[in-house]
């Protein structure tokens, strides 16, 4: 599911004339943070664990960004969640993959004490439908 779009601009590239890979992981992370939210009927949720961030193709200044997220766990406090970034070209409708990886993020009270999760199980159904995610 298509979660956000986000333009890299002049300000978020470094030396090397690509998007800071920080940058990236810190909008993989509000990413995952909105794709929990979207399935559930909790309001906050934190960060346990990223596996594996891939970086596949370098961003440049003006890319369309594009964050895809698919739930692949559920448990009683946490979701993980698949995510892939791809750069979409509007001249040639193209979309090429940037970045990928899964984030566990677990929901929390007030006082940032695990708390169960309130599944909306048809978001998490639309979330996982087949889409740009999977080309």
């Amino acid at each position: 599911m298509l979660i956000k779009r986000e333009m890299a601009l002049d300000q978020d590239i470094g030396l090397n004339g690509a998007l800071f890979g920080g940058d990236m992981m810190a909008n993989m992370d509000q990413t995952a943070g909105i794709t929990a939210s979207l399935v559930s009927y909790n309001r906050r949720f934190v960060t346990r664990k990223v596996s594996e961030l891939i970086f596949h193709s370098p961003v440049r200044p003006g890319d369309i960004m594009e964050f895809y997220a698919h739930v692949i766990q559920t448990g009683t406090t946490s979701i993980t969640v698949s995510l892939k970034v791809k750069v979409y070209q509007p001249i040639s409708d193209k979309r090429k993959d940037v970045t990928s990886g899964e984030f566990v993020m677990v929901a929390v009270d007030d006082s940032l004490k695990p708390e169960p999760i309130l599944w909306k199980k048809e978001m998490i159904d639309k979330c996982n439908k087949a889409d740009e995610f999977d080309d």
